[in-house]
């Protein structure tokens, strides 16, 4: 059998944070793959700034641009206007003249481990998404009970039989699949169109992705190779802030310096504060606040 081409694909538009955390992906990815990526593992970014990624100094990934323009993103929004209903349209605009294994990431993301494992299991029909995060009848949330009971109020919602409702969400910060199932996508913009309208939050999106990605078979956890870090926006400061320090190093300098931001320990570190906040400072709303590091400090200890 040929071997088949392995697609890691992002989508980065709008403010200069999204620029940023898809770079620093870049960076973390290069570091996994420090002697280049294998010659059947391609990288695409669809954005409205493929000029954003030039400027950054003998990056040996090879970066390929579909440049998208803003016009086009707002009619994926459809009528809608639905912001993650573009992350449905830009993948079945790229699945329409690829074939291989496609690995979609939010820019949010790190790559921990080489994700070569994940390419034979998508070659054998598996799907990816991140992570579980419970099944909706459990109402483990407050967003999950609202999502189970409009389940319940559209009887119709079943897949193979089976009610909607007693399905699992998983987070769709990644996904991934053979291009041979991309006609799920249809099923996914489809139902998405549909509910969306009707129960108008954000969970729609991945909930659909949820539901038709596990038919037939189980969603495989990407979790153990990319961290996706969806909850721990303030780190946009100090992304701006290393890539400001950082603005004149040689791309293999930039690779090196990304090990200075631990994201799995700030993400802890957050967790931990919410944790150990005190009455008064839950009555008083007390927020985490992550500090921009001193560079300086940082680098004397690598």
């Amino acid at each position: 059998m040929d071997q088949q081409t392995n697609y890691i694909v992002f989508l980065c538009y709008g403010n200069e944070r999204v620029f940023h955390e898809c770079v620093f992906a870049l960076l973390s990815l290069s570091r996994i793959y420090d002697r280049g990526l294998p010659d059947n593992m391609q990288v695409w970014i669809y954005t409205d700034k493929p000029g954003w990624f030039r400027s950054f100094k003998e990056c040996p990934l090879h970066l390929n641009y579909r440049e998208t323009r803003l016009d086009e993103i707002k009619q994926w929004r459809g009528t809608i206007d639905f912001v993650h209903r573009v992350k449905i349209e830009m993948l079945k605009d790229f699945s329409a003249n690829k074939s291989g294994n496609v690995l979609y990431a939010d820019t949010d993301v790190v790559f921990a481990y080489p994700v070569d494992d994940v390419f034979q299991a998508l070659s054998a029909g598996k799907r990816y998404m991140h992570i579980m995060e419970g099944k909706i009848s459990e109402e483990g949330n407050p967003i999950f009970k609202k999502l189970n009971a409009h389940l319940k109020t559209e009887a119709t919602l079943k897949l193979n039989g089976k009610p909607m409702y007693e399905m699992a969400m998983w987070n769709a910060g990644v996904l991934g699949f053979n291009t041979k199932d991309s006609g799920l996508l249809d099923s996914v913009l489809d139902f998405t169109d549909r509910e969306y309208p009707k129960f108008s939050k954000h969970v729609v999106e991945q909930f659909a992705f949820s539901v038709y990605f596990s038919q037939p078979g189980d969603i495989k956890a990407a979790t153990p190779y990319i961290i996706h870090y969806w909850n721990l926006k303030e780190a946009g400061a100090v992304l701006a802030s290393f890539f400001n320090y950082f603005k004149d190093k040689s791309w293999v300098e930039l690779v090196r310096y990304n090990t200075l931001i631990q994201i799995p320990a700030l993400m802890q570190e957050k967790i931990n504060f919410y944790q150990g906040r005190s009455v008064l400072d839950k009555i008083g709303k007390k927020q985490w606040v992550l500090h921009v590091p001193d560079w300086v400090e940082l680098i004397k200890q690598l």
